[in-house]
């Protein structure tokens, strides 16, 4: 979806968590080498192409907070984590989900460690 829509927050808020961090992290860090920055602000361009831009201040506050799930996500996993403001980095185990054949599984394993 890349027009906005009301139900574009609907619908990013009924996916499921480790599947939609699994996804987005593919998006944001394909191409990124270990332990090298991206911006946060990948993860809005990639939420903004699969479910629309947010329109109301609502929508764009339920926007920041998926985002932050999946951060903590990510970081619960150990596969990327915040350095400072609005940067991640990719840890060795991000490294080694993003050659992983199904990315959600893969998350889904090192989260159960």
């Amino acid at each position: 979806m890349t027009d906005t829509t009301d139900s574009g927050v609907e619908a990013l808020l009924g996916e499921e968590i480790v599947a939609l961090a699994a996804g987005t992290f593919v998006a944001a860090f394909t191409g990124i080498g270990l332990g090298r920055e991206q911006a946060q602000s990948q993860i809005d361009k990639e939420l903004h192409r699969r479910f629309g831009k947010p329109r109301r201040s609502g929508d764009h506050y339920a926007y920041q907070a998926v985002i932050l799930q999946i951060v903590l996500v990510w970081e619960q996993a150990r596969i990327a984590a915040r350095a400072h403001l609005g940067v991640l980095v990719l840890l060795p185990d991000g490294a080694r989900l993003l050659d992983a054949t199904d990315a959600a599984d893969e998350l889904r394993s090192l989260l159960a460690r």
